[in-house]
């Protein structure tokens, strides 16, 4: 292996410099490892192939390496027929033949025989002076690193699997093999999944392999023009930009199926195809949200448009220096959080996700799940993550705090946090009980613009009133001045997930008897009870009023009240509804 950084991947490149400058001979290489690459000639081909063709290049005169790839599933194999001859010289056939027979029947007795192999001095003519010899080094590639090396999992971790890691944890610990140019090669989803007592090895490197970039895309898209008989018009810079988050597989993929279909691929198509390609690989832990609507669905709620207008503008615009990271999203149940930041979302033009079932089961789980589900939205960009009822969903730092969620919530900071990611993810974190969150998360930098969403007063109440009836049928025109009256007093408390059920009970009226009327409107109005929770919906807005970082936003009914005045009525209300 030889420095030529000319042409090779970022991944690549790493492998090498540290490789040269003897910082490293084992590399933990982890992340989008089941996608192809391009290798100096142009092909594109899988992992196993590209570390071998490009980095370890075997059949170099000066540096000739025998390699051996170990997969648990299938035991020690050798890249070169004419290696295991050479092998075999050294320890008998024989003796070979058992060796390889046991690694397909137990992973420490593969490990171990892959370390006797490079105690080996294996020896072929100089290709300048065939008088003279030079010995041939070993290159191992060991497939599915999270068998090989499991991570531990406390108190539980078996026998069998601290064994195989003091296994491997000997071989790169020993001296002779660190000073040697042999070379390692652990391939795994994610480093979570391979024992930190491995990756914390001296001489071991872990290399993030990123799902491709956009040059990277489009380098691969305009091959597969040139290749497959599908139609379109994009360009192939346009088509790279819509299907961000995807692998250079995942883009063979789509273009396999629509000349199957002979279907032209347009930015729908990219689209639809990638959203369905990434809830598959993460296996359900991310949804898309379908985006229908934009601000021209929000009735009312003005002061807060203005600000996410505002907003808007800075998440289309190209410095990531004056766009949010995270807003805080507080408010009461039932007044609208989630619908107005869906729209918002629309407005910007920005892709939504909804992180779901994120903690795993077993020991290690949430952590290798988070690590995917970060990789693919760094790669996305422009997305927002929207966590819906984020008290409940977010972990935290608390004594009570169970450590899965400790480690959750600490990853999700760095996240936040990283200024790479700055422009290219918002946060949006919904909650009615911003009181539960950790401060780390409400801090400037992080979920640091706090805009809730409050109930609508006077006229804006009156309009979205309005637009309710409308949706029904009816307007409140039709209404004597006496039936107005008492139809916006009995609604006057009401919040939008009231109208909602008000709005389907009309609606069942009028199915039913063929028409609404303002006394079958009012006969609902006055039927229908609404929960018992105004108090908890006070506690909640009364929470958002503390929480908001813009006044300007502030409903004219709490504008002028102190924060001492809103503290003392929290209190209140904790004592009569005995809140924590």
């Amino acid at each position: 292996m030889t420095d030529e950084p000319s042409h090779q991947p970022e991944f690549a490149a790493k492998i090498v410099e540290k490789y040269v400058s003897s910082q490293s001979n084992v590399f933990l290489v982890y992340g989008n490892t089941k996608d192809v690459y391009q290798l100096p000639s142009g092909s594109y081909v899988p992992l196993v192939d590209f570390l071998v063709e490009a980095l370890i290049k075997p059949d170099r005169p000066t540096a000739p390496r025998i390699v051996i790839v170990y997969d648990p599933a299938t035991g020690i194999s050798f890249r070169n027929p004419l290696d295991r001859q050479l092998v075999a010289r050294e320890i008998g056939e024989d003796r070979l033949d058992k060796i390889l027979s046991a690694s397909r029947r137990d992973i420490v007795t593969a490990c171990a025989t892959l370390r006797e192999f490079t105690r080996l001095d294996v020896t072929i003519p100089r290709s300048d002076d065939p008088s003279a010899k030079i010995r041939k080094d070993f290159a191992f590639i060991i497939r599915y690193a999270e068998a090989v090396a499991p991570p531990a999992r406390g108190e539980l971790m078996l026998d069998s699997e601290r064994l195989k890691v003091l296994t491997l944890e000997n071989w790169f610990s020993d001296s002779a093999f660190v000073a040697s140019s042999d070379i390692v090669f652990l391939i795994g989803e994610t480093l979570n999944g391979i024992n930190e007592r491995i990756v914390d090895l001296p001489y071991t490197a872990p290399i993030q392999i990123d799902r491709p970039n956009q040059d990277a895309r489009m380098q691969y898209i305009r091959k597969l023009i040139a290749e497959e008989k599908v139609e379109t018009s994009l360009s192939p810079d346009q088509l790279a930009y819509g299907s961000a988050g995807l692998t250079l597989l995942s883009l063979r993929q789509i273009f396999l199926q629509a000349g199957y279909r002979r279907q032209a691929i347009t930015l729908e198509v990219i689209s639809e195809k990638t959203k369905e390609i990434i809830e598959k690989e993460l296996e359900g832990h991310i949804e898309f949200l379908r985006l229908s609507f934009g601000f021209e669905k929000v009735i009312g709620a003005s002061r807060l448009l203005k600000k996410l207008r505002e907003l808007r503008e800075c998440l289309r615009g190209n410095d990531p220096r004056i766009m949010p990271v995270g807003i805080l999203v507080a408010g009461a149940n039932g007044v609208g959080k989630t619908f107005i930041y869906k729209a918002f979302a629309k407005e910007c033009g920005w892709v939504a996700v909804v992180l779901k079932n994120i903690r795993g089961p077993y020991v290690g789980q949430t952590e290798k799940n988070w690590e995917r589900i970060r990789s693919v939205l760094e790669a996305m960009g422009n997305v927002m993550v929207i966590y819906d009822e984020a008290d409940t969903e977010i972990g935290g730092r608390g004594p009570t705090t169970h450590d899965v969620d400790r480690r959750l919530f600490g990853n999700m900071l760095r996240m936040m946090s990283d200024d790479q990611n700055r422009g290219k993810i918002v946060w949006i974190i919904i909650t009615a009980r911003p009181d539960r969150l950790e401060p780390d998360i409400k801090r400037s930098g992080r979920a640091g613009e706090h805009l809730p969403v409050f109930d609508n007063e006077g006229e804006e109440k009156e309009s979205f009133i309005r637009h309710v009836l409308t949706q029904a049928g009816m307007s409140l025109d039709d209404f004597s001045p006496e039936q107005r009256e008492e139809f916006l007093g009995l609604t006057a408390e009401y919040f939008p997930s009231d109208f909602d059920h008000v709005l389907v009970e009309l609606k069942r009226r009028a199915l039913l008897e063929g028409r609404l009327t303002p006394g079958i409107v009012l006969e609902e109005a006055r039927d229908f009870i609404p929960a018992d929770i105004a108090r908890q919906r006070e506690y909640q807005e009364l929470l958002a009023v503390l929480e908001c970082t813009s006044r300007e936003i502030l409903p004219a009914r709490y504008a002028n009240l102190s924060k001492e005045q809103i503290e003392a009525r929290l209190q209140e209300i904790r004592v009569s509804m005995r809140q924590p």
